[in-house]
C-alpha cells in the first residue's frame, strides 16, 4: 500500500528535455534517506506519456529510479488527462530479466484506488 507521494519537481531541479525528466543522483539519495528515516520503501514510479502508448520507452528503461525486484513502473497515458481508466495504464513490474507488463485484466485486480 502506498502511504506517501513524492513529486519529482519537489525532489530536485529538473534534468529535463522535451520528452524526459531525470532525477539527479543527489535527489535519489535524499529520497532514499527520507524513506528510510520513516521506515518506508519505494514501491512504484508513476509517470505519463503523451499518447495512449504505455510501454516503457528506452529513456524509461535507462533512467530507472529503482532496480529492486518487484518495483513497479506505472505509465499513465495522454499526460494523465481524464478520463482515468486503470486498465489503460501500463503497469510494469521489475523482474530478474527486466520488466514484465501486466495484462489489462490483471491491472484492475492488482491496483485498488481508495478515495
Amino acid at each position: 500500500m502506498a502511504e506517501d507521494v513524492y513529486f519529482h519537481h519537489k525532489l530536485c531541479d529538473d534534468l529535463a528535455g522535451p520528452l524526459f525528466l531525470e532525477l539527479s543522483a543527489s535527489a535519489k539519495y535524499r529520497l532514499y534517506a527520507d524513506l528510510s528515516s520513516k521506515g518506508l520503501r519505494l514501491i512504484a514510479l508513476l509517470h505519463t506519456h503523451p499518447t495512449d502508448w504505455v510501454d516503457l520507452s528506452e529513456v524509461d528503461r535507462k533512467n530507472q529510479l529503482c532496480s529492486r525486484l518487484g518495483f513497479w513502473s506505472i505509465v499513465i497515458p495522454r499526460y494523465a488527462r481524464k478520463p482515468w481508466m486503470l486498465t489503460r495504464f501500463g503497469v510494469h513490474i521489475r523482474i530478474e530479466k527486466g520488466w514484465e507488463r501486466l495484462k489489462r485484466a490483471e491491472v484492475g485486480s492488482r491496483i485498488i484506488v481508495e478515495r
